[in-house]
């Protein structure tokens, strides 16, 4: 998987003057310009390795990599506009480089707008950005303006809070659009894999509350080997299917499908209870075994429930 990453960041192209972003090369070429501009004196580290935008780039590969952009995306490169998760990430690239470009990090490139009429809505220039993705583009600018005035060798959480925020912002806009599509609407995913892009939009919610670290090595240590390997099908949400998933792929996706169909209130409800046990550094830095305490909850794992209850618990 990192190799596949590699063989992508050292073949996507120079961006001169066009931004297309329904290629999937000039995507990773737009993430490559960020991670690149924003170490300004080695702010992420000599070899770029602490930049949290790496999340973006690996969450990407992985979309590409399992067939998630369209029907002849991994043969041609091009991403369907109606792809569900390729418009996810649309708004946590296009958008995030545009926030980049009004901040003076990136040139000011014109995005392509898509080759015909489209389920989703994008934007047609730099200029041109449909009203629901300004907030995104607005969070974005602050990002970008924050990391130009850092200085390297302090704490960086402040900068990962920033790129939460804007990130939530953008997927927020994602969560609404997909909250009533179905595999009739989009006949290249089945049901169950919609309800999982649909769920994987609320854990992320979970992540953004915890300023999770998404830097090349935190996700190559944590972040890899936890999705589906294949677009989901009929039948992988029951008891006993997706059986030539590895277990814990196979507990994440019912997680995640879980996520998907909790109604509105209670999702809210234990959002809102997520978010005060990570109201501490100290709890911030243990997201991951909370995390599994809490969604998967054994007896091994008991001591993190008890220690997510105090969390929750303190003044």
């Amino acid at each position: 998987m990192v190799e596949d990453l590699h063989t992508v960041w050292t073949g996507a192209p120079e961006l001169d003057g066009l931004l297309d972003p329904f290629r999937f090369d000039h995507r990773m070429a737009a993430y490559r310009t960020m991670i690149d501009r924003t170490n300004r004196d080695g702010l992420f580290g000599a070899d770029n390795r602490r930049n949290p935008l790496w999340g973006l780039m690996f969450q990407h590969q992985w979309q590409f990599r399992t067939g998630r952009l369209g029907a002849t995306a991994q043969q041609d490169g091009r991403i369907d506009p109606d792809a569900p998760w390729g418009y996810g990430n649309y708004v946590l690239s296009v958008v995030p480089w545009l926030g980049a470009a009004e901040a003076g990090t990136v040139p000011e490139l014109e995005p392509a707008g898509p080759p015909g009429p489209t389920r989703f809505r994008y934007a047609h220039s730099a200029r041109e950005v449909p009203p629901e993705l300004a907030a995104g583009v607005a969070d974005w600018r602050t990002y970008f303006a924050l990391v130009a005035r850092t200085p390297p060798g302090g704490d960086d959480e402040p900068l990962r809070s920033a790129l939460w925020k804007a990130h939530k912002t953008c997927l927020d806009v994602v969560a609404r659009d997909v909250a009533t599509l179905s595999g009739t609407a989009y006949p290249d995913h089945s049901d169950t894999e919609i309800t999982f892009l649909r769920g994987w939009c609320r854990m992320v919610d979970f992540l953004w509350a915890a300023a999770w670290r998404t830097d090349f090595d935190s996700m190559t240590g944590d972040g890899l080997d936890v999705l589906p390997e294949r677009l989901l099908g009929p039948g992988d949400d029951e008891p006993g299917g997706a059986r030539d998933l590895p277990r814990s792929i196979r507990r994440n996706v019912r997680t995640v499908i879980g996520l998907a169909r909790t109604p509105d209130r209670r999702y809210a409800l234990d959002l809102w209870l997520w978010t005060r046990v990570m109201r501490t550094r100290a709890a911030r830095d243990r997201v991951l075994p909370l995390l599994d305490g809490v969604f998967h909850p054994r007896p091994d794992n008991r001591s993190e429930r008890l220690r997510a209850l105090g969390y929750l618990l303190r003044p």
